[in-house]
């Protein structure tokens, strides 16, 4: 193998020392073979020094671009953050309810360079410019610290969905992977929680690091979910097509990918038309797909917006309704909720003109809305 493909750890760090430079040998392998560091898959990996620490800000936690979404400041419990939040009524009825995210860890087996959370993520001491997250202290929540979820989860009844992210929680040793889906599936059979989802790469990052232990405790979970992050068609190899099938017909998990889109790495069209439709042929439903967040050490992989949407709006007519399935969106910087972005002049809307679908035909809406 080249030694330009060895792994430079803290080396190449990020200058607060999160995301080190740390790949599987299976994605050393793979990147080899889809063009080396500067390929689809060895972008996303390798690091690119120069390039990550030329807008970098070593701001506080919570404040710019080390943290625009402004998950430390909704952090609640140790590594819960509760930030698209439910409503209860003066009677104690839920009005509508909330979900969570549940960061367990900040270490993954792969570190991807444009990771929203690279303020903690892949760090390796306690953090001295992010004090708000527990996380950024320490690499694992302790039994205390899990009690204190637990606790705050019962006093917010309306909170009926959580999403286990980090780092990547199948990384993380067996018995304490264990205690979070100990807790998480007793809360879900006292009727306490109805959704859990489980945000990975694992299946991504080191296929052949899925042991038959992960299966048999994600299907410890009622209809699990498992949120895989894909970018890339290449991505989809047979192994680990393999493992993600093991988790739906093991697991009974439901697979769901979440792309981000990628200068470099998977913008353009006939690129993602490619991973929709082997996703959608494999039984994993497209979700999201991200536009690049605007933290300081990832700018350079930001696709400019307007280019963004030009390449959804040719892309959608494309696709199979099953692979379609997913939505463009913008999470804004400092804003709640994620931004559907518009499919372009794929289809229009005049109430005025009527309707026109993506090969430019029009429709009266009189013709449209005429009773039968």
């Amino acid at each position: 193998m080249s030694n330009t493909l060895l792994p430079r750890g803290n080396t190449v760090s990020l200058p607060h020392g999160g995301l080190p430079e740390i790949f599987s040998t299976y994605l050393r392998t793979l990147i080899e073979e889809t063009g080396g560091p500067l390929g689809p898959i060895g972008l996303q990996f390798v690091a690119q020094p120069r390039k990550e620490k030329k807008y970098f800000v070593n701001t506080e936690a919570g404040t710019g671009s080390m943290d625009p979404l402004n998950e430390d400041h909704h952090e609640v419990a140790p590594g819960l953050v509760y930030k698209y939040r439910g409503k209860i009524k003066k009677n104690g009825e839920i009005e509508y309810y909330g979900r969570a995210l549940w960061t367990v860890t900040r270490f993954c087996a792969s570190y991807c360079r444009f990771c929203t959370r690279g303020r903690e993520v892949g760090y390796m001491g306690s953090s001295a410019i992010n004090k708000n997250a527990t996380l950024a202290q320490k690499a694992y929540l302790s039994d205390e610290d899990l009690d204190k979820v637990e606790a705050y989860l019962d006093a917010h009844p309306e909170i009926n969905e959580i999403i286990t992210s980090g780092g990547d929680p199948l990384t993380t040793p067996q018995p304490y992977f264990t205690k979070i889906i100990d807790r998480l599936s007793r809360r879900q059979a006292e009727g306490k929680l109805d959704i859990v989802r489980i945000g990975s790469r694992f299946p991504i990052h080191n296929p052949i690091g899925i042991k038959d232990w992960h299966y048999q405790q994600v299907g410890r979970l009622r209809n699990p979910y498992l949120m895989v992050h894909i970018n890339h068609p290449a991505e989809l190899t047979p192994i680990a097509l393999n493992v993600l099938e093991r988790f739906r017909r093991e697991s009974g998990a439901t697979e769901m990918s979440q792309t981000v889109l990628l200068k470099g790495v998977n913008d353009k069209v006939e690129t993602l038309y490619s991973l929709f439709t082997k996703l959608a042929r494999e039984g994993i439903r497209p979700y999201y797909v991200f536009q690049n967040d605007d933290v300081c050490w990832a700018k350079h992989f930001t696709v400019p917006l307007p280019r963004a949407i030009k390449i959804w709006q040719e892309l959608r007519p494309r696709l199979s309704g099953v692979a379609a399935t997913a939505r463009f969106v913008i999470d804004i910087a400092q804003g709640y909720g994620k931004i559907p972005l518009p499919e372009g002049n794929a289809w229009s809307v005049d109430y005025d003109k009527g309707l026109q679908d993506f090969k430019g035909t029009h429709f009266d809406l009189s013709v449209v809305n005429s009773p039968m």
